[in-house]
């Protein structure tokens, strides 16, 4: 099981890399085009958006599994163990309940759009809300394993 969470790890860390650097490159592209030949191609605003997105989802995604998501500790360092790990657990659930309701919220929008198809590139409507999706099972799925951190830190206090 370790294994294959490293192995996930590094698929959205090397995936976030390998969009970031695509991303940069058509951005590039579209830049070079439009200054220097007047020839910006059709597709330099929506190729660069959808990547931003899926970008952005995947490496907030890592940042979660590697618990380097922004976070203030001031209070947290200065409760008890109990009182800490109750305040976790909130903070936990109240990220269980943002990811649940922007996922459900996300579903009928996927919908509504996988029927129309973007101008330029003629990639579905849809593909601009799938990283939303996805950003959120991933992050709920490393969301949990903070939850199991939380809890082998309480506990091991105690012991």
């Amino acid at each position: 099981m370790k294994r294959l969470d490293r192995a996930l790890e590094a698929a959205l860390y090397y995936a976030s890399a390998l969009l970031m650097l695509a991303l940069t490159g058509v951005i590039l592209y579209a830049v070079v085009a439009r200054y220097f030949f007047n020839a910006a191609p059709i597709w330099s605003e929506e190729v660069p958006r959808v990547l931003f997105l899926w970008v952005t989802y995947l490496a907030v995604a890592v940042a979660v599994r590697r618990g380097q998501s922004l976070r203030v500790t001031f209070l947290l360092e200065k409760l008890p163990p109990l009182g800490r790990l109750w305040l976790e657990l909130f903070m936990h659930l109240s990220i269980f309940v943002m990811l649940g309701f922007l996922f459900w919220h996300n579903i009928p929008v996927i919908e509504l759009n996988r029927g129309s198809r973007m101008l330029a590139t003629q990639w579905p409507d849809a593909v601009r809300y799938w990283p939303l999706s996805a950003g959120c099972l991933l992050i709920g799925l490393y969301q949990l394993r903070l939850v199991l951190r939380s809890w082998r830190g309480y506990t091991e206090k105690r012991a």
